[in-house]
């Protein structure tokens, strides 16, 4: 049974490769540095223009405090974050977690010493909680986004999940049937 809980677990983490490499960068339409930036020409304001019909040109969200104005929209986005950093510290985390996790249910799967069983079952349940996390910070991240609901969300800096629900339920099916054979292994060990 501990062989089939390390196979599992593998399995659940492939999932999750998969999931990170496929929706890491999808969400972050800012330009690498490397890449130029369009810059809109400037019109005149001469008396050629008619005022009505002149559409103000859209700028930078007004920062709260006088010394954030020169902070870049990312910046400022993140400091708009309730808890700031907990999104990274969760995508960190999570797959970080899941392979000390693997490796130390690797290590009792070869020993089938307790030990090993019990600290892999506990850093299991911290994976666990930074992708719950992690999934989470998502999806506030994209509900807070300013016009979320529509499809141009990811124009603005955050755009919602971009990951398959299916995969994600997989993945979440996989850790949960994790879980229950590693506490089933480690107590009856």
């Amino acid at each position: 049974m501990a062989v089939a809980a390390l196979l599992l677990w593998l399995c659940t983490a492939a999932v999750g490769s998969y999931l990170l490499a496929t929706s890491v960068h999808s969400g972050n339409p800012e330009p690498e540095p490397g890449e130029s930036v369009p810059v809109p020409a400037e019109q005149p304001t001469g008396a050629g223009r008619d005022p009505a019909t002149a559409l103000p040109a859209p700028g930078p969200e007004r920062p709260a405090r006088a010394k954030d104005r020169f902070d870049p929209p990312s910046l400022q986005r993140a400091k708009s974050e309730p808890l700031p950093g907990l999104k990274a510290l969760a995508e960190f985390a999570h797959p970080a977690l899941a392979m000390i996790g693997v490796g130390f249910w690797l290590g009792y799967v070869v020993s089938r010493d307790r030990l090993f069983a019990v600290i892999g079952l506990g850093v299991l349940l911290g994976a666990i909680c930074a992708g719950l996390s992690w999934f989470t910070a998502n999806t506030r991240a994209a509900q807070r986004a300013p016009g979320a609901a529509d499809s141009g969300a990811a124009d603005r800096g955050t755009a919602p999940l971009s990951a398959s629900p299916r995969l994600l339920i997989l993945h979440a099916l996989g850790a949960a049937l994790t879980l229950l054979f590693a506490v089933l292994i480690a107590v009856r060990a």
